[in-house]
């Protein structure tokens, strides 16, 4: 069973262990411990450890920008063991969290171009290619930054979701 749950400083070692692991230093930034740190304790962003069996299999950042108009921003989503659903199954129970417990009406993040992989989970669960208009645009990258070169931003509105489909429950 895979649950979501605060990360709390004890963690942090495991978080930074595996955004430094030599398959994913290529793939995803990379925070300084103090960087981690600010996050798990700022009220603004959410930082928290995806548990497969009760055992840390990943984490997952997302920045709570609704108060800004730009919704909810999943920053990272990371998980030690990839092609096992670890990851769709912790997206789809934060989209539950923010549309839920937070209320956000959408929830958005990037993606780079070439990852063809992530691309199809992410609209597997609802999300789409956000062109979006410049004034929309500008309101995301203040709140919380731009899509890096070679990435594009994924939209899921709240009333896209109904939560996981069938092929995503235990």
């Amino acid at each position: 069973m895979v649950t979501l749950r605060p990360t709390g400083i004890p963690d942090l070692a495991f978080v930074t262990g595996l955004e430094r692991r030599d398959d994913h230093v290529s793939v995803i930034g990379q925070w300084t411990d103090l960087e981690h740190l600010a996050a798990v304790q700022s009220p603004k962003r959410e930082h928290w450890i995806i548990e497969e069996d009760g055992l840390p299999a990943g984490y997952l950042i997302a920045y709570d920008a609704r108060a800004e108009g730009a919704g909810v921003y999943v920053k990272r989503l990371l998980v030690a063991e990839k092609d096992r659903g670890i990851g769709t199954l912790a997206l789809a129970k934060y989209l539950d969290h923010g549309f839920g417990a937070l209320g956000a009406r959408f929830i958005w993040l990037t993606v780079r171009e070439g990852n063809a992989r992530a691309q199809a989970v992410y609209r597997r669960l609802g999300f789409h290619r956000l062109d979006a208009a410049p004034e929309f645009d500008r309101r995301l990258s203040m709140a919380t930054e731009a899509p890096a070169a070679g990435a594009f931003r994924m939209l899921i509105k709240v009333s896209d979701w109904d939560g996981p489909g069938p092929s995503l429950q235990p």
